[in-house]
């Protein structure tokens, strides 16, 4: 509260001091078409639908600048012969930045009305062929709702459909499906969990490594996606990079609960408008802990780093080259005897275990665009990623509290991408994409347990092994009118590991009755790898070990999607969706049980079992309905709401809850913005939460008695205990004051006003002999601080 009240009085004087400066700030960026990213000259650009306000048109290169805008989110109207028009809604300027869009027009199929397309309308996507379960986000929306510490999965937990699995961490439950089924793609290259602290075997962590000051107007596709993704059963996030500023210079520094940040953008050459942008963080506790403050944490000292970055040259006028990457390290340390066991939450760790952890993760690419006429497109993607984990864990004995090992693991993986797509609009109602993705796995994986104090150990994956996953697509789009399209697709997948193969046809139609009403078809076949934790198990046979699940095929979904969308106003706008998914190929065990790799994810640790076989089923299926205003009159609001089941059958041809069957979902998220003195701007964003409780195993209290652990019971009646449901509400208050040439932003993100203590998991206390709750987060108060110049 101290260092609120300096940045409270700095910002205050500094308004003083700078009261008379103009109030203005640059925006300027680039026009393209959707399909060929062709550029498109002569657009005329405004601020507003005045025409007789600030107004500009583009370069033969498509670039625009407007100047003199004033600060505050501004609205940005686009229209060209030809082509249908936009209205950007929501711009955010500031002093201490300048504005740089980079806007796709769609080219008109007939005599269209003069008809204003909304953009970028959340229910819109960069990706051309995506017609259903579609959401695109930018760095502001990251920023901007209560409770996301800046976290792209975060904010996306607070869309119809998706569920945060813990508040500790960011795995979404997308309609059901484990968090195992999210892809994860960036500048066209599937890439590894981007996430601090996040294993081989999950798809989410504690914090995210992706820093939304890098980040471009990027997707999130929740089913029936287009045929340009593969391998992923539950949900797609594109991650787009944004360019840096190629006209001046710009810096950024900023400190909140997750790190202290420095960044820096600026141009390499302001002829060729070649660009940088990078963002460097380290975590503030590991900060605080160094410096020798006490910071409350004990031993549990979180220390992790992160960078981003982006080089965007431009080789010739049809022609440009990109260098990107994110990467760092992550390491922390829970003791078990450092554990609160008055109150003891999820994220703290087990007090009758020492875990120690070392994770190290870095993605990078290259990238080359051509525009190889106004019809064609090309890219070409050359990806590398590397992940390490290593984890050792030890149990500690009671009551004399001796530590002995329990787990040792080692997991190294590496993966080679070269991906290329090639787009060709044959005229307005005709577009042909084709792609290939190929990638080159190599794995060395270490897994061994130690049971009896350590008078016996069991090594259960000892493997090195390369593979390869080798997809391609092609997918048509056929405009009949300017209110029909169709797009349809198929896509293919081999692993060389198993010669797993799978043909997936895609289908998406999109009707718009009037300018106001919208109806939207998807359907699809979906598959997905196992992980390599599940196909390189071992089992011990004869003095032998063999491989019993490296013959595992895809587990494969089909999706299917029927949607409605009401533009009520230009800032009001209802969508509903109603969809199933029928799962099949998923791996269950030979013998009679009720284990799936369904459930996977649901403690965000591994499911090992062995001779595994493709004949388990599951569904999903649920209504999704969003009312959102977009940011208008100072005030914005978004109140959504799911009702879903999610179920499975394992090899006892029971059906049954899975761990992710919440059975229904609401979010409201509003925001209010109060001009303070023209310049200045008090902000204050709400969020509540609240689903129905997910299912969990009944403990087999007499196994985990002898094993010195917790032992579920996931044969005769798993997930048959529906837990309470759960509750959150979070509220942010920020201050943006704006100087001559920077901008200050500061505040408090208030997460879990109401100190709701919502159940993460049951377990197995073997020091108190009696089982006990794990909560997930408490109350917490998030200080941040942001101030670009």
């Amino acid at each position: 509260m101290k260092f609120l009240f300096a940045f409270l009085f700095a910002s205050i004087t500094g308004n003083m001091l700078y009261a008379q400066s103009p109030s203005t700030q640059t925006v300027r960026g680039q026009v393209l078409d959707d399909i060929t990213k062709s550029p498109i000259r002569s657009v005329s650009v405004y601020l507003g639908t005045n025409l007789a306000n600030i107004g500009t048109t583009t370069d033969s290169l498509g670039y625009f600048i407007l100047r003199n805008v004033p600060i505050g989110r501004q609205t940005i109207y686009i229209r060209s012969v030809g082509y249908e028009e936009q209205l950007l809604q929501e711009v955010l300027v500031t002093q201490g930045k300048e504005v740089v869009l980079n806007i796709a027009l769609v080219e008109k199929v007939g005599s269209l009305k003069e008809v204003i397309v909304k953009a970028p309308n959340r229910q819109t996507a960069n990706n051309e062929m995506a017609t259903v379960s579609m959401r695109s986000f930018n760095p502001d929306d990251t920023r901007k709702f209560a409770g996301t510490f800046g976290d792209p999965s975060r904010m996306i937990a607070s869309g119809a459909g998706v569920v945060s699995g813990n508040d500790s961490r960011n795995d979404i439950v997308v309609r059901g499906n484990s968090p195992s089924g999210v892809l994860w793609q960036m500048e066209g290259i599937d890439i590894p969990n981007p996430n601090h602290y996040g294993s081989l075997a999950s798809t989410g962590g504690p914090i995210s490594m992706l820093n939304n000051n890098n980040l471009g107007r990027s997707d999130f596709f929740t089913g029936a996606f287009a045929a340009q993704y593969g391998n992923a059963l539950s949900s797609v996030f594109d991650l787009r990079l944004r360019n840096g500023n190629t006209e001046k210079s710009e810096y950024i520094a900023e400190m909140s609960f997750t790190g202290f940040e420095l960044g820096a953008e600026g141009p390499l050459s302001k002829k060729s408008k070649a660009s940088y942008i990078f963002n460097y963080r380290y975590s503030t506790v590991g900060i605080l802990s160094s410096l020798g403050l006490d910071v409350g944490v004990g031993t549990a000292v979180p220390k992790y780093q992160d960078l981003n970055f982006k080089f965007n040259i431009p080789v010739s006028r049809k022609s440009k080259l990109a260098i990107w990457g994110l990467g760092g390290p992550s390491k922390i340390n829970l003791m078990g005897n450092d554990v609160d066991t008055t109150n003891i939450v999820a994220a703290d760790g087990d007090e009758n275990e020492n875990v120690r952890t070392n994770f190290f993760k870095g993605t990078g690419g290259v990238t080359y665009e051509t525009n190889f006429s106004a019809k064609t497109y090309g890219k070409l993607s050359l990806g590398y990623s590397y992940t390490s984990e290593k984890v050792s864990t030890d149990s500690i004995s009671n009551p004399q509290r001796i530590a002995f090992a329990k787990e040792t693991r080692r997991y190294r993986s590496e993966r080679t991408a070269l991906a290329y797509n090639l787009s060709h609009k044959f005229n307005a109602k005709n577009s042909l994409a084709t792609g290939v993705n190929i990638a080159a796995i190599d794995f060395d994986l270490y897994n061994k347990e130690f049971f009896g104090a350590g008078s016996s150990e069991k090594i259960n994956i000892n493997q090195q092994e390369s593979t390869i996953l080798t997809q391609a697509y092609a997918q048509w789009k056929h405009r009949f009118t300017d209110k029909l399209s169709l797009n349809t697709g198929l896509h293919f997948q081999t692993l060389s590991l198993n010669s797993s193969t799978a043909v997936e046809p895609r289908i998406g139609l999109k009707y718009s009755a009037s300018n106001k009403h919208s109806f939207s078809f998807g359907y699809g076949i979906h598959s997905q790898m196992q992980s390599p934790l599940v196909y390189f198990y071992q089992t011990h046979q004869n003095n032998q070990t063999i491989y019993t699940n490296k013959e595992l095929d895809f587990t494969k979904s089909h999706h299917l999607v029927l949607g409605y969308n009401y533009a009520m106003s230009n800032t009001w706008n209802l969508k509903t969706e109603v969809y199933y998914q029928h799962i099949f190929n998923v791996p269950i065990e030979t013998k009679a049980s009720g284990f799936s790799l369904l459930n996977e994810g649901a403690d965000f640790s591994m499911l090992y079992r062995d001779s595994l076989v493709n004949k388990g089923t599951g569904r999903n299926y649920g209504l999704e309905l969003t009312l959102e205003k977009s940011f208008s009159k100072g005030y914005y609001m978004m109140i959504n709401t799911s009702f879903f089941q999610s179920k499975y059958k394992g090899s006892d041809k029971v059906e049954r809850n899975t761990a992710f069957n919440n059975k229904y979902v609401v979010n409201i998220l509003a925001g209010k913005e109060f001009k303070i003195k023209d310049k200045n701007t008090l902000s204050i964003n709400f969020k509540l939460a609240t689903m129905g409780g997910r299912y969990s195993s009944p403990i087999d209290i007499a196994a985990s008695r002898s094993n010195y652990t917790t032992v579920y019971d996931e044969i005769v009646d798993p997930y048959s205990i529906k837990q309470k449901a759960y509750f959150r509400a979070d509220l942010k208050v920020g201050y943006r004051a704006n100087f001559k040439r920077s901008t200050l932003e500061f505040g408090v993100d208030l997460q879990n006003i109401s100190n709701n203590k919502n159940i993460f998991i049951q377990k197995y206390n073997h020091r108190t002999n009696a089982l006990t709750y794990e909560y997930q987060q408490e109350f917490l108060p998030i200080p941040y601080l942001r101030f670009t110049f």
